[in-house]
């Protein structure tokens, strides 16, 4: 039997973040488990792997500012920065993560962090080229009200680049997994803003299974170093990611915004 662990904080609120990059970030089971799953240890929580990555870099110069919304503790944003040489501020709720994120880039040129809760914040004063959103848009409330908060933000010719999945409910048609028919792509319409999509579908199948895995693989070792948390974090979200990869009712899309507005 594992040990039990002290009652967790509710999941995804700041607490329950701070917590999760408190023993991420010196977890060896999490390095390893992040490096299986993902193809690249970047401390993630998300289902962002690399070869999306690769790709995400591939939309930035060194030319632009970028503001990224749910940073994290920021080695993603690093890697972008890194890669690419562009300017960009990552923001987070989560103050651990933003000062884990700090402290390890605080010499890097063109490279911040700031604590900021948009639920409650004003964003940041730009504009900027371009607004990255990995798998947060999900926690900023409806998508249209959120869009339309942050695109004054952007700069005349700026753009929005948007990672997200959608799975089908039991009463979805078929067709709302398509990329024009998400509840996403059903925002930006309803805004004015034109886009191109891109599928990572296949990625967050296979992240799907190999979450759920490579974590029961690893879970005696999460528990053995006292990082049980981690795991049942992990543990949380397996079952439903699982269950819609192997039906293939979950799909992923990257969407990049053509115009500010129409």
């Amino acid at each position: 039997m594992e040990p039990q662990e002290k009652q967790q904080p509710e999941m995804f609120s700041r607490e329950w973040y701070n917590e999760y990059f408190r023993r991420a970030v010196s977890s060896p089971t999490h390095s390893r488990f992040c490096e299986q799953v993902y193809g690249i240890d970047l401390c993630q929580h998300g289902l962002m792997d690399s070869d999306e990555l690769d790709f995400l870099t591939s939309l930035f110069d060194a030319s632009q500012h970028v503001l990224e919304i749910g940073c994290s503790n920021g080695f993603v944003t690093e890697t972008i920065h890194d890669r690419t040489g562009c300017s960009l501020l990552g923001i987070d709720y989560s103050d651990i993560a933003i000062e884990q994120a700090r402290e390890r880039t605080f010499h890097k040129n063109g490279l911040t962090f700031e604590c900021l809760d948009l639920t409650k914040d004003p964003l940041p004063q730009g504009p900027f080229d371009v607004i990255l959103l990995v798998d947060s848009l999900y926690f900023l409330g409806e998508l249209s009200d959120t869009i339309q908060k942050i695109l004054p933000s952007l700069s005349v010719e700026g753009s929005l680049v948007l990672s997200v999945f959608q799975i089908k409910g039991e009463e979805d048609a078929e067709e709302s997994l398509l990329p024009e028919n998400t509840w996403l792509a059903q925002a930006l319409e309803e805004i004015g803003l034109t886009y191109h999509w891109f599928d990572f579908t296949e990625n967050v199948q296979r992240h799907g299974i190999l979450n759920y895995t490579i974590a029961e693989q690893l879970k005696e070792d999460f528990y053995q170093e006292g990082n049980g948390f981690l795991y049942e974090a992990r543990a949380a979200e397996n079952h439903y990611f699982k269950q819609a990869a192997e039906e293939q009712s979950i799909v992923r899309y990257m969407y990049k915004t053509s115009t500010k507005a129409n």
